[in-house]
């Protein structure tokens, strides 16, 4: 495998994984949080999911979405686990194509500035962080089932 097709498979299987601990989640406690500072199960998951579209508006114009353009994707009501997902489908499938278009050279060339904070990254390593941030977020809900007590289901498949 090259870089590319290890980026992509790594892209793809934290989503899956962290859709499998999502959708464990029953649709109950998506207003849940287990302290007044933590996001909430809806919230962590909507996170997560709309992250794509961040990250797809900072490779392709240099920068994070407005207020304007996040309100009608973050501002509405958590009903279902499926309802995010439905959400965030396309958002996740237009940033897929954008890493599966990049040439590999791209990975180590092209450099990636955050437009919120004073890093840059070259893709590759902005790819994995974004890749890891994911997985970071399938951990927290993992841990909010356990204190829920809810039943978790293996990601480790």
């Amino acid at each position: 495998m090259n870089a590319k097709e290890l980026i992509l498979l790594d892209l793809k299987e934290t989503r899956r994984r962290f859709l499998k601990a999502a959708y464990g989640i029953p649709d109950v406690y998506l207003n849940w949080q287990p302290d007044v500072d933590a996001l909430s199960i809806g919230q962590m998951i909507r996170h997560v999911l709309l992250h794509d579209y961040s990250w797809y508006m900072i490779f392709m114009e240099r920068r994070l979405p407005t207020d304007e353009e996040r309100a009608p994707l973050w501002d509405l009501p958590f009903t279902s686990v499926q309802d995010e997902v439905d959400r965030s489908m396309a958002y996740h499938e237009q940033f897929i194509a954008y890493v599966e278009s990049l040439d590999v050279e791209d990975f180590e060339s092209k450099l990636i500035q955050w437009p919120h904070r004073p890093i840059a990254r070259y893709l590759g390593d902005t790819l994995e962080r974004k890749s890891y941030h994911d997985a970071v977020h399938t951990g927290q809900l993992l841990q909010y089932m356990r204190m829920l007590q809810l039943e978790r289901p293996d990601i480790w498949d």
